[in-house]
């Protein structure tokens, strides 16, 4: 490696939501390592309540939990106000809560299963950019608003249906949005991903391991790994570590992007 960082967020206040497990737990560690407050944020009261503990514990900031689902607008506003009773101002907001759909095909997807999929993937990261922002206006605040995105997002084929219109969503959001925003110093980017190793794509190992016995899970994602052009999988603390610069005095002058974090998978 060419070069080494370290990122001090030290009295800097963020929030991460879907950020109990996975990609968003990977930021929002990332973040908590960096010393920062960190609003975590699921469905569910006891995982949140068990992350902020256990980030708490991981640098000098503070965390709180905030059980809610951002599919609702109502929970939405309860978490951006949970956040700013908590730490008085917000200076990163990261969307990272999703939802992919089971569907089989677009034809054949339901307007429930639309509606759910662009709540979840589209509109919450719309309403909670859009609240963080009337408060980073208000209160004077240059601050940063990363949004998740996948390649999905950018190609025009393959089995992605309404995830991948909702993440091509994304990224106009992102695109027009920041526009807006960078008037006010406030920086919109977003990250995006390909084949990224969570507890999701580990069981979906498992279950493909388990229709072919021939093959264990821990083979079928090294074989997953090795079909991107660097060779491994993609690790939560990779998309932390994009999340980091991009909200870091080091991209000041980087506005309306969208970071393909990939090992080189947006290239196929």
């Amino acid at each position: 490696m060419v070069g080494h960082t370290e990122y001090d967020y030290t009295g800097e206040s963020a929030i991460v939501t879907g950020s109990t497990k996975g990609i968003g737990r990977g930021i929002a560690e990332g973040l908590a390592d960096a010393g920062a407050n960190v609003v975590v944020n699921a469905r569910d009261e006891n995982e949140v309540t068990d992350a902020a503990d256990e980030l708490a514990d991981r640098g000098p900031g503070d965390a709180v939990g905030v059980a809610a689902d951002v599919g609702d607008p109502a929970a939405i506003e309860r978490l951006v106000e949970t956040a700013v009773d908590a730490f008085g101002e917000i200076d990163l907001l990261v969307n990272n809560a999703a939802t992919w759909p089971r569907e089989d095909s677009l034809v054949e997807s339901t307007l429930d299963q639309w509606n759910r999929t662009m709540d979840v993937n589209v509109r919450s990261q719309y309403y909670a950019a859009k609240l963080v922002a009337e408060h980073m206006i208000a209160e004077g605040v240059e601050g940063c608003i990363v949004n998740h995105t996948s390649q999905a997002g950018d190609r025009r084929t393959g089995p992605f249906g309404l995830y991948g219109i909702s993440k091509t969503s994304i990224n106009g959001l992102t695109w027009r949005m920041a526009q807006e925003l960078a008037e006010h110093g406030i920086r919109m980017n977003a990250v995006s991903t390909d084949v990224t190793e969570t507890a999701q794509t580990r069981y979906e190992a498992e279950v493909e391991a388990r229709d072919d016995p021939d093959r264990t899970a821990e083979e079928i994602l090294r074989e997953r790994g090795e079909k991107r052009p660097l060779g491994r999988l993609g690790q939560p603390e990779d998309l932390a570590d994009a999340v980091l610069w991009l909200a870091s005095d080091r991209a000041d002058y980087v506005v309306g992007d969208v970071v393909r974090v990939s090992g080189g998978g947006n290239l196929e």
